[in-house]
């Protein structure tokens, strides 16, 4: 099995384990199912699928704590809507908050939970699946991504009041204490790290808060139906937003991470009468509008948020949605 460099909705894991020297084709043969499913639908892979890939790189490259070097090859920006709104958060308090309210968007087998204290906020990190393979690398890697994002506006001398791992403490600690500080216990019931609540006013970002409030308010709505209802198209909407970020999504990507050939997705959407174009543009189209009528932010920047790397083809396709241009369709909102 050979790994393509294709539209996988785990194409960036796939290539940041490139970057740390993996062999992911020799991974792909030695791990087949478990390389595909963490390829086609990183989204929901298990705990042992994970984990077990993970493992194997580590014994590919020698990184010990080969889970928490990713933290300095994956940017948040390469993991679409989960990334944007966590990166544009104005505080780390909201930081934290958009953390365990979006979660389900970018992992489905496990759970973030925020334990709100007078002292601290303390972020738990949960599977929600059976783990029968050894997971430190999966708990270094999403604590200290979280962490990682938060000493990057503190500086690398903060780190966590605390930490704690469920399982046990490696030989080595250097690694883990350059990202996590001293204290830090093991074979604890939970997984988590706390931040002092003093802190949980810093300023994270300088984004414009309208523009993410608009990204909020689409991604609530079509959380709020996939996770109340079957919804399809809900589904779908979501999955659409979620890969925003890597370019307007194509049919073949969003089959992949249904489990679908290309041709049993588009049977599949017929008979819920759902055209994947029409839905796909209905959601531009509501982002981008909003993002026109109600903030300041630059043509080229929306455009970038739609997934299109060149204006002017954000321009033809809004024109084509819309009927107006966006510097038009603007101008009627503008005061006059």
């Amino acid at each position: 099995m050979a790994i393509e460099r294709g539209s996988q909705s785990g194409k960036w894991l796939i290539d940041a384990f490139r970057e740390m020297g993996v062999d992911v084709n020799a991974l792909a043969r030695a791990l087949p199912a478990e390389t595909g499913r963490l390829i086609q639908h990183p989204e929901s892979v298990t705990a042992d699928d994970l984990n077990s890939v993970l493992l194997a790189c580590e014994e590919q490259t020698g990184a010990k704590h080969f889970g928490l070097n990713l933290i300095e090859t994956i940017d948040l920006t390469a993991i679409g809507l989960y990334g944007y709104l966590l990166l544009n958060a104005s505080t780390i308090g909201e930081f934290l908050s958009l953390a365990e309210h979006y979660y389900p968007i970018f992992y489905q087998t496990a759970s973030l939970e925020v334990i709100k204290q007078r002292r601290s906020w303390q972020l738990v990190y949960r599977r929600t699946d059976l783990c029968t393979v050894d997971q430190r690398h999966d708990n270094e890697w999403t604590l200290g991504s979280f962490v990682n994002t938060i000493r990057s506006r503190l500086g690398t001398a903060w780190h966590p009041l605390s930490t704690t791992f469920q399982g046990p403490a490696p030989d080595d600690l250097g690694e883990l204490s350059r990202f996590f500080g001293d204290n830090v216990a093991f074979n604890q019931p939970l997984n988590s790290f706390e931040v002092e609540a003093t802190l949980l006013d810093t300023p994270l970002s300088d984004s414009d808060p309208r523009l993410l409030q608009i990204i909020r308010d689409q991604a609530d709505e079509h959380l709020r139906s996939y996770t109340e209802s079957s919804s399809v198209e809900a589904q779908l909407r979501l999955m659409i937003m979620k890969d925003l970020e890597f370019g307007p999504p194509k049919a073949e990507s969003i089959a992949h991470q249904m489990g679908m050939s290309l041709s049993s997705f588009k049977r599949f959407l017929a008979r819920q009468n759902l055209g994947f174009r029409a839905v796909r543009d209905s959601v531009i189209r509501e982002l981008a509008t909003r993002a026109l009528a109600e903030t300041d932010v630059n043509v080229s920047q929306v455009a970038m948020r739609m997934g299109y790397s060149e204006v002017s083809a954000f321009n033809h396709a809004f024109s084509r949605l819309v009927g107006q241009t966006p510097t038009e369709y603007r101008r009627q909102f503008s005061p006059r």
